[in-house]
């Protein structure tokens, strides 16, 4: 279903529903008014005669020609008829309008004993009647020396035919049912072509999307600059076509980066294989050269290493399983091997993280970062100059700095500083041995390990490498049980 169908259906269901609603209640008040009006004027005039007679305690009196009857205007519903029935069923007086069917019935309750009530009489086929009707009882009746005007009792019986009734019902009955079918169907029309009129955007915008090729990373969709949620939609996709063409550039360097740091030791390995060919040599000869050939075959095991974690994406990489480690101790430890390096000297540990605290690593994690830090950080300053570890923890975090006194970093370098084989223009310049894989993986463990890795340099004055790591506060609550 298209979107413009299902927002036109949202649209005229919720239209119906509320259509549906004020008919109903409208049809139901509307009614509800006609039917009381036409009681009250039936009651009015039956009322009006009801006053005319004078009850005494020995007689009723009936002397419509001594008082004023007022039934006002009863266009809307027809004309009332109207019967008085006195002793005897002796028809005292009737309205002109009145025929003989609504004589007998009044006749006929005067012959009963009900005081007063309302029915609906079928006075003629297909013809009916609202009929109200009241008795009029003298207390003490003395049936002696009656004048005319003077009965027992009298009963009061008026009608009005219900047809101009029940036909401003139905009419209402139609236009409440027509009129808002009417509309609906309108805004049926009208409400579609401005949903497909507001939803062109999104229309233009899915056309352009199936123009665009899979290998055509420039195009951009156009966005209008309304304001709205299509526009924002818009902006966005072109924001993830914009960082997936950075993705594609950044895989493209990469895949030719890695080519072209593996093409350096394989065409080593080659060469000395081929020197070594042309003629028969010594056992030290050979010795040599397979050490030599060892020493490559081991630069090139790092590198495809290297390459092989980073090209892992984090999803499809296991997690590897992570334990709790004692930071401090586990720095101590590690510290003790820089003797062995060739500026262990020049290596300073300030270890400030409380003993009881620990990280979720591995150690061989832990060591990758560490390693890389402190191999970059002696590969890129002078010789003599200090090197400062320095780890220290918070509430939350471990903090570890390797601050030296380098040449430091451009800030232009520093946003590509974590990329795959960039090796700053100053490094390059200066011939430094490296392939720029080391800073990488640093910044891609700290992010498994949940942690950061930022820099701060200065050209010409160093560099500080900080490596931000959460504490695991289920091992610090168990070291400090309650």
């Amino acid at each position: 279903m298209k979107l413009t169908t299902r927002v036109s259906a949202y649209f005229l269901v919720a239209l119906a529903i509320a259509l549906t609603i004020y008919s109903l209640v409208f049809y139901s008040v509307t009614r509800r008014q006609i039917e009381s009006q036409f009681e009250r004027e039936l009651q009015g005039v039956l009322n009006s005669f009801v006053a005319v007679a004078e009850i005494e305690d020995t007689e009723v009196k009936w002397q419509p020609l001594e008082h004023s009857v007022s039934f006002g205007s009863f266009d809307d519903f027809g004309e009332i008829h109207w019967v008085v029935v006195g002793d005897k069923n002796r028809v005292v007086e009737k309205s002109r309008s009145a025929d003989q069917a609504m004589t007998s019935l009044a006749m006929q309750l005067a012959a009963g004993n009900a005081a007063s009530g309302t029915m609906l009489a079928q006075i003629e086929p297909k013809r009916q009647q609202r009929i109200l009707y009241h008795r009029l009882t003298a207390p003490h009746p003395l049936a002696v020396n009656r004048e005319l005007d003077e009965f027992d009792e009298l009963i009061v019986v008026v009608g009005r035919s219900t047809a101009k009734r029940d036909a401003i019902v139905s009419r209402l009955t139609f236009f409440v049912t027509m009129l808002p079918l009417a509309a609906w169907c309108v805004a049926a029309g009208l409400g579609r072509w401005i949903v497909r009129h507001a939803l062109r955007p999104v229309s233009a915008m899915a056309d352009q999307t199936q123009s665009i090729a899979g290998s055509d990373f420039q195009t951009r969709l156009i966005v209008q600059d309304t304001g709205d949620e299509l526009a924002e939609l818009g902006t966005t996709f072109n924001h993830l076509l914009d960082r997936q063409q950075a993705a594609f550039e950044q895989q493209s360097r990469f895949a030719g980066d890695a080519a072209h740091e593996l093409r350096s030791p394989i065409t080593v390995l080659l060469g000395q294989i081929d020197v070594t060919l042309r003629r028969p040599r010594s056992v030290d000869e050979y010795k040599t050269t397979l050490e030599l050939l060892r020493t490559k075959t081991l630069s090139l095991q790092e590198i495809v290493e290297a390459l092989l974690f980073l090209a892992r994406s984090e999803g499809d990489t296991a997690s590897p399983t992570m334990q709790p480690i004692a930071f401090a101790s586990w720095l101590n430890d590690c510290a003790s091997t820089w003797t062995n390096l060739p500026r262990g000297a020049d290596l300073r540990l300030e270890n400030s993280v409380e003993q009881s605290v620990s990280v979720r690593a591995t150690s061989t994690l832990l060591g990758r970062i560490v390693e890389n830090l402190v191999s970059n950080a002696i590969k890129y300053s002078s010789p003599g100059s200090p090197i400062e570890v320095q780890a220290i923890n918070d509430a939350n975090h471990v903090v570890l700095r390797v601050t030296d006194a380098g040449c430091g970093i451009s800030e232009s370098d520093q946003q590509h500083l974590f990329d795959p084989f960039f090796r700053s223009s100053d490094a390059r310049s200066k011939g430094i041995s490296g392939n720029g894989l080391g800073l990488a993986i640093a910044s891609r463990i700290a992010t498994t390990l949940s942690g950061t890795l930022q820099v701060e340099s200065t050209l010409g004055h160093g560099s500080c490498f900080t490596v931000r790591l959460p504490i695991d506060l289920k091992s610090e609550s168990s070291n400090h049980p309650v």
